[in-house]
């Protein structure tokens, strides 16, 4: 079952799978999907919206039009009588989304086709995996206009291709393609077919793995590079004792001592 919940001006809302799997799709293609102020309010939006809903397995995100998000939009930069102001407050908007797609328990997907730059780059490096088309460019182009990087890009883009590589793509500002993003690690798949519908099959894939699980892992992961061992530890107590209670833990016990597949509810 496929719902289109398209109630924001500049993001589709598609729910697949009796809501289990969301397809976000930004949508400014005439700007190639460049953020804004707008954008990062409907973003946000629709994130809430998600959040709240029960059965939530897994999010897709896209772009429409020709990329999935050519980096923010620079002809509202130049429009602002104080563009310095207007780039923080854009940033700090856009940040409560990095923050809602880490802490949501249902793992996202980047499903990236065409130009992916700047905070484009940040966006799919928020998302737990990225797909990627053949015609995918990347880059991180904040340096190429003078600026430093924002959206959590500092953070995730070392952990996702290490430090020596992130400080590369970050100094030089090169653009690579799909297959060179292949082999630094940056994407998981490039696919010469439709990149959101490989990346929805996976969805369904996640989709039946017990979601607040990998939600623990999604949190676990980013604070591990911060916190002490001892803190850490005392981090996965409590979270093994959470997952513990779930009845995905219980089912996956049944499901071994029957020899048989779990059955996963995502509760």
């Amino acid at each position: 079952m496929t719902m289109l919940m398209k109630r924001h001006e500049t993001v589709d809302l598609e729910m697949k799978d009796d809501g289990a799997v969301a397809i976000i799709r930004l949508n400014r293609p005439g700007a190639l999907n460049a953020l804004n102020m707008q954008l990062a309010d409907d973003f946000i939006a629709v994130l809430d919206k998600l959040a709240a809903q029960d059965g939530l397995r897994a999010v897709v995100v896209a772009g429409n039009g020709k990329a999935f998000c050519a980096g923010g939009d620079l002809a509202a930069f130049k429009a602002s009588h104080a563009p310095g102001q207007f780039l923080t407050d854009l940033a700090t908007r856009f940040h409560e989304s990095v923050k809602r797609i880490r802490t949501m328990d249902a793992p996202f997907i980047a499903a990236i086709h065409g130009p992916c730059m700047g905070v484009g780059l940040s966006l799919a490096c928020a998302c737990d995996f990225r797909v990627a088309a053949e015609g995918a460019k990347f880059s991180v182009a904040f340096t190429g206009v003078g600026l430093s990087p924002d959206s959590g890009l500092p953070f995730f883009l070392p952990r996702i291709v290490g430090q020596a590589m992130a400080t590369e793509l970050a100094f030089l500002n090169p653009t690579i393609d799909a297959k060179r993003a292949h082999e630094l690690n940056l994407v998981s798949t490039v696919t010469a077919g439709d990149v959101v519908e490989v990346a929805t099959d996976f969805a369904r894939k996640l989709a039946t793995m017990p979601t607040k699980a990998l939600g623990a892992v999604k949190r676990l992961y980013d604070s591990a590079f911060n916190d002490t061992l001892e803190a850490h530890l005392a981090k996965e107590a409590l979270s093994v004792g959470e997952t513990a209670a779930t009845a995905d833990f219980k089912e996956g016990c049944a499901a071994f001592f029957e020899k048989r597949k779990p059955s996963f509810k995502g509760k």
